[in-house]
């Protein structure tokens, strides 16, 4: 993939500039100077390399990356495969088969946790690579998360409408937490020692569920006005505030997690599914099944959108390098019509002190 045409790129800073300004940005009021264009976000994207991928052309799914041992973890979902793939260049180190529609993935507590359907979760050993167990879970696994202080893997059980908790870092006692008529993703909160989890509901508005892992108890139910589909789901670094993206109604929605639950929403490509956070340079990627990428900056408040790309068809999962800032795209059918991971990264990324943090 080429570099976004100068046009493209100047319509983006031009989108920046009225979206901050319909945000109320002090600088855009009468009689005060607008800041120059170099203050702006370092975007658009540019590629870095597209690296090949074993397997078929088929669908790829979530992604996560494991600092500690320098890998990119990536569901290759219709190829019943994981691959695991060094960080630095996006080479294959391990190639894991025979993992049925492999969707979620997640590292923690020195394991690799994947969701499989019909109703499994793979644990893998995050050093060696190797298989330790399959273990049951609900029906249509989607995705995943960790809570290491108590060892408590989350699955949500898509066609269930729950979130099943598995203790023992997934080798325990399985207890499934109805929730609504369907689940998204799900993320552990450290600060408040809670799962959140998408929810579709029978009826609108869909949900934001809040689960106690030890308890395996519903803690909060937080209304999602004006998100229709909810799926996919980030916290802010800061803790404040969640993300999730709105699957039929093609919005990002952010909802406050303190006692206003206040929820915005802004335009996404079309069906936004997964989310990934710079949280270094404070930009939230999504990323949606037409392929389109919206970037949002999440030092402003509400949601301010600075950026859209497309990085290649049926891009629908991003992932971040917080150390590099390279963004992983695996895209089914890449220039030479095979499966490839597209590595990009903003066209300059300044240091800290002229970020002002």
């Amino acid at each position: 993939m080429t570099s976004p045409a100068p046009s493209k790129a100047a319509n983006g800073l031009q989108l920046g500039a009225v979206l901050l300004c319909l945000c109320g940005c002090s600088s855009c009021a009468p009689g005060k100077r607008t800041p120059p264009a170099a203050a702006s976000p370092r975007l658009p994207l540019e590629l870095v390399t597209d690296v090949p991928l074993p397997g078929g052309a088929t669908r790829f799914d979530y992604q996560d990356i494991d600092a500690a041992h320098g890998h990119l973890v990536l569901a290759h979902m219709n190829d019943a495969s994981v691959l695991v793939l060094n960080l630095a260049d996006g080479s294959v180190a391990k190639l894991l088969p025979g993992i049925p529609k492999a969707r979620g993935v997640t590292v923690g507590g020195g394991r690799i946790f994947v969701t499989s359907s019909p109703s499994s979760l793979v644990l893998v050993d995050a050093a060696s690579l190797a298989e330790i167990a399959r273990v049951p879970t609900g029906n249509g696994p989607d995705g995943v998360a960790y809570d290491p202080p108590d060892a408590i893997v989350a699955v949500s059980d898509q066609h269930d409408g729950a979130v099943s908790l598995i203790a023992a870092a997934g080798s325990g006692n399985r207890t499934q937490v109805p929730l609504g008529m369907e689940t998204g993703n799900v993320v552990f909160d450290a600060a408040r020692r809670c799962f959140w989890a998408a929810v579709v509901t029978p009826s609108p508005p869909d949900q934001l569920v809040s689960i106690d892992p030890v308890m395996a108890t519903v803690t909060a139910r937080i209304s999602l006005p004006g998100c229709e589909g909810a799926h996919g789901v980030r916290l802010h670094p800061d803790g404040r505030s969640a993300f999730v993206a709105c699957e039929d109604n093609h919005r990002l929605a952010r909802v406050d997690l303190g006692p206003t639950h206040a929820v915005v929403t802004a335009a996404t490509g079309k069906d936004p599914d997964v989310l990934s956070i710079d949280p270094g340079l404070g930009w939230l990627y999504v990323a949606a099944e037409s392929g389109d990428l919206a970037v949002f900056d999440l030092a402003q408040p509400g949601l301010v959108a600075i950026d859209r790309e497309h990085p290649g068809d049926d891009t629908h999962s991003v992932a971040v390098d917080p150390a590099s800032h390279r963004v992983f795209f695996p895209m089914m059918v890449g220039p030479n019509g095979k499966p490839v991971l597209r590595i990009m990264r903003p066209r300059a990324v300044p240091s800290a002190a002229s970020r002002g943090r």
